[in-house]
């Protein structure tokens, strides 16, 4: 049998490889961000150029947008101000929850499933200043990435958001959005085939801002995603589900709410005797841009908002 020391060790070393892999991301996209601002002063140059060309005041435009993007900020800074508390102090589904997934391991203890609870969790952040609330084990990385195994690995607090004020044809963008990982171990009895299937609960809510016209061009989008992979050894490989929220609009204006039980299957051949360790990924984006527009996909907000891994059950097929 596997013992603590050693399943923890086995754990580290996956979150060190795994956070390799993102710093590794982290740079290549920053140095594309470094690239395209490099060039951008003279594209601005050559628009500007052939927009006076064509007869466009250049000075009166520039006054437009500027007042614009006043009137577009101050309207965000009111619409967040009086729709965002509602969604961060929602009461907490955490009752009904636990009681679901009693029922549900009670059902699997017939079936002589194994039901596992998660042994342990972690957040990659490519700023890791927005780790800065979450108690745990941390550590840096490239740039300003990030990670933290928190001290309660049974809720995960996570968000990302998305606001980029500026004029239609400038560059904008953001860094590598935040994953949470939770980590399952077991020891197979007996080399075979093993159905995995990890139970998790998603209570958060998102916000979309974005009002597109003729003149300007605003965008907000959200985006959720799930992903499930299996080590023993070595990785076996990530199996990637649909995205669970995939939302991106030019003209929106709403805070919804996400609840949801979702399921996560995984079915490979496991060794007996040698430890397994089950890992679901879930990657949290917001995107936005132009004067106003925001985005927001929020599981970390007050008590009611977090994303809870109930359990891995283990079948062999």
């Amino acid at each position: 049998m596997a013992t603590l020391d050693a399943l923890d060790k086995r754990i580290q070393e996956l979150h060190s490889a795994r956070f390799k892999e993102f710093e590794t991301e982290v740079v290549r996209l920053k140095s594309m961000s470094d690239r395209a601002a490099k060039f951008e002063a003279g594209r601005e140059k050559r628009r500007r150029e052939f927009l006076q060309s064509i007869g466009n005041n250049l000075k009166n435009m520039d006054a437009e947008q500027a007042k614009d993007l006043k009137v577009q900020e101050k309207e965000l800074k009111e619409y967040l101000a009086e729709f965002r508390p509602g969604a961060e102090k929602r009461p907490s589904l955490g009752a009904v929850d636990a009681k679901e997934a009693s029922l549900r391991r009670s059902v699997l203890g017939e079936t002589k499933s194994l039901v596992l609870p998660v042994f342990a969790s972690s957040i990659y952040a490519a700023d890791k200043a927005t780790l800065g609330g979450i108690s745990g084990v941390t550590g840096e990385g490239a740039i300003n990435s990030g990670w933290v195994f928190p001290d309660q690995p049974g809720k995960l607090k996570i968000k990302d958001t998305a606001h980029f004020p500026i004029i239609c044809f400038q560059a904008g963008g953001g860094g590598n959005p935040p994953e949470g990982q939770f980590h399952f171990t077991f020891v197979p009895a007996t080399t075979a085939t093993y159905e995995m299937t990890a139970v998790i609960v998603f209570h958060g809510f998102y916000i979309l801002r974005s009002d597109d016209s003729w003149y300007n061009c605003r965008e907000a989008g959200v985006k959720l995603t799930a992903s499930m992979n299996a080590n023993q050894f070595v990785d076996i490989g990530w199996r990637d589900f649909p995205a669970l929220i995939d939302r991106n609009e030019s003209n929106a204006e709403e805070v919804t709410t996400y609840d949801r039980t979702q399921f996560f299957d995984y079915t490979t051949v496991l060794k007996a005797g040698d430890p397994v360790v089950v890992t679901v990924k879930v990657v949290v984006k917001a995107s936005a841009r132009g004067g106003g527009a925001y985005s927001e996909l929020n599981f970390e907000a007050g008590t009611a908002n977090y994303i809870e891994p109930l359990f891995l059950s283990v079948q062999q097929v």
